[in-house]
């Protein structure tokens, strides 16, 4: 017998129950993927506001004083920065994913019902 027979032979109710138990399984997990997506992008923002407040700061020196050997630093702190920019691209992508995936989740939920 064929996955996709034993599939047709199960009773609606047992799809059913495969569903809630699905349903049960998953939405808990993407739950807790979402809330820690939404953590790391709100960490991710106040570092970025930190570098950028440093950068300026920094920048503030340089202008005020003679070209100490900071720029190597600073060149770094650039470098960081679009390399946040580059992470909150990703992470806006995989939230989006996950919003998603628990949308597709919550329409199952409600044809289950």
């Amino acid at each position: 017998m064929e996955p996709s027979e034993k599939l047709d032979d199960m009773s609606l109710t047992d799809k059913d129950k495969f569903s809630k138990g699905l349903m049960a399984l998953l939405t808990p997990v993407i739950e807790e993927m979402d809330s820690r997506i939404v953590a790391v992008k709100s960490s991710q923002l106040e570092l970025n506001k930190e570098i950028e407040r440093l950068l300026a700061e920094l920048q503030l020196f340089v202008d005020a004083t003679e070209q100490p050997s900071i720029q190597p630093s600073i060149q770094k702190l650039i470098s960081a920065t679009k390399k946040l920019a580059t992470t909150n691209v990703t992470l806006k992508t995989v939230h989006y994913r996950v919003e998603k995936m628990y949308a597709q989740l919550g329409k199952g939920k409600e044809t289950v019902s």
